[in-house]
C-alpha cells in the first residue's frame, strides 16, 4: 500500500496486526520512570505497537482521504510514548500509557476544534480501545447552534441514526454520557429530543473488543467506522455552518 506525497512515496512500514500485547506494552511503559528504558525495549515497541499503529493512520489515509479531502490525517509523530521534557517538569510520567490519532479539518481558530474521527488505546480505562466519531468538547457557540439544529431539523440525525448502514456501525447514536443536568437555556422541557439538547458532546462511540482488535481485519472494519462516522461529522459541520 503506497500513499503519494509531493517529496515521494509514503508506503505503511509493516503489516496492521495489533495484539494484546500492544496494550501490555503501555500498561508497562506507564509505570516507567527511568529514561533509558524505552531504548531497551525498543524492538518491542516497535513490532507491537509504532509499527502496527503507523501503518493504520496510512491506511486510514489512502482510504479515506478521497471521502474527505479536507481531513488532516497524521502518519508522523503517531506512536509516541515518552513524553518530552517539559512536560515531565510539569508534573507528567515520563511514558503514556495511552496512544490515539485523531484526524479532522483544521480548524479555523484556535478555541474551537471541528468534528473528528477518533482512535484510541487506553488499556488502564474502563474502555479500553475507542472509537469516536463527531464534536468533543464543541465551544458554547458550536453548542447552541448544534442544539438549535436539533430542535429545528431533527430529521437528518434522526435519518443517520436509523440508517442500516450507520446503525451497523454505531447502533447507539449519540453518547449520553456527558449531559446537562438542567434544560439549556432557551429551550424548553417539553422539546423534542431534550437528550440530544442536553447534550455536552456531540459525539458517537464504541468500544472494540481485544477479538476484533486482535483480528487481520481489524483495519478495514476501521474504515468502515471512519466512513460512517464522517456522515455525522457532515451533519455537525452542517448544523455549525448553516446557522452562522
Amino acid at each position: 500500500m503506497t500513499l503519494r506525497k509531493n517529496n515521494g512515496p509514503e508506503t505503511a512500514p509493516t503489516p496492521i496486526r495489533f495484539s494484546k500485547k500492544a496494550l501490555d506494552f503501555l500498561v508497562k511503559a506507564g509505570k516507567q520512570n527511568k529514561d533509558d528504558w524505552l531504548e531497551k525495549y525498543q524492538a518491542e515497541y516497535e513490532e507491537v505497537l509504532k509499527k502496527p499503529f503507523i501503518a493504520l493512520a496510512i491506511k486510514l489515509k489512502v482510504r479515506l482521504r478521497p471521502l474527505a479531502p479536507k481531513y488532516h490525517f497524521p502518519t508522523k509523530g503517531l506512536g509516541r510514548i515518552k513524553r518530552p521534557a517539559f512536560k515531565v517538569a510539569r508534573g507528567q510520567p515520563l511514558y503514556k500509557d495511552w496512544l490515539s490519532m485523531i484526524a479532522t479539518r483544521p480548524a479555523a481558530s484556535r478555541f474551537e476544534s471541528n468534528p473528528h474521527l477518533f482512535f484510541g488505546l487506553f488499556p488502564n480505562e474502563d474502555r479500553k480501545i475507542i472509537i469516536a466519531c463527531g464534536l468533543w468538547q464543541p465551544t458554547s457557540r458550536q453548542t447552541r447552534l448544534i442544539r438549535e439544529a436539533i430542535r429545528t431539523n431533527p430529521q437528518p440525525f434522526h435519518a443517520l441514526f436509523k440508517d442500516k448502514a450507520f446503525k451497523a456501525r454505531f447502533p447507539s447514536g449519540f453518547c449520553l454520557d456527558n449531559m446537562a443536568t438542567r434544560v439549556p437555556r432557551g429551550f424548553l422541557d417539553s422539546d423534542k429530543n431534550l437528550n440530544w439538547i442536553k447534550l455536552r458532546n456531540f459525539v458517537v462511540m464504541k468500544e472494540i473488543s481485544l477479538k476484533a482488535f486482535s483480528s487481520p481485519k481489524f483495519s478495514d472494519e476501521l474504515v468502515n467506522d471512519f466512513t460512517q462516522g464522517l456522515r455525522l461529522n457532515r451533519l455537525l459541520d452542517r448544523a455549525i455552518q448553516e446557522r452562522e
